[in-house]
C-alpha cells in the first residue's frame, strides 16, 4: 500500500503545480483538489476544467488510483 500512497503524493504534487488547492488527510487513501480563486472572485470554469483534465491524465498513469470529478472545480483522487 505504500506504493499507492506515494502515487497519491505524486498526483497531489502535480495538482499543486497546476495551481489547485489540495487536501489529503494524514494516512488517508484519498485527496481532494479544488480550483477556484476564492469567495470574492467570479469562477473561471474554463481554467478549472483544463486543470481537471490534467489531473485525470496524471491519475491515469497510476493503475491503482481512480479520479472522480465532483463538479468542474472539485476532483477526488483515491487509491483502490
Amino acid at each position: 500500500m505504500n506504493e499507492r500512497m506515494a502515487q497519491l503524493d505524486a498526483v497531489g504534487d502535480a495538482c499543486r503545480a497546476l495551481g489547485a488547492e489540495v487536501r489529503r488527510p494524514p494516512g488517508e487513501r484519498y485527496l481532494t483538489a479544488m480550483v477556484w480563486d476564492g469567495w470574492g472572485w467570479p469562477y473561471d470554469e474554463g481554467r478549472a476544467l483544463a486543470v481537471q483534465q490534467e489531473i485525470k491524465r496524471k491519475t491515469a498513469q497510476y493503475p491503482g488510483l481512480v479520479c472522480r470529478c465532483v463538479d468542474p472545480f472539485s476532483t477526488l483522487v483515491y487509491a483502490v
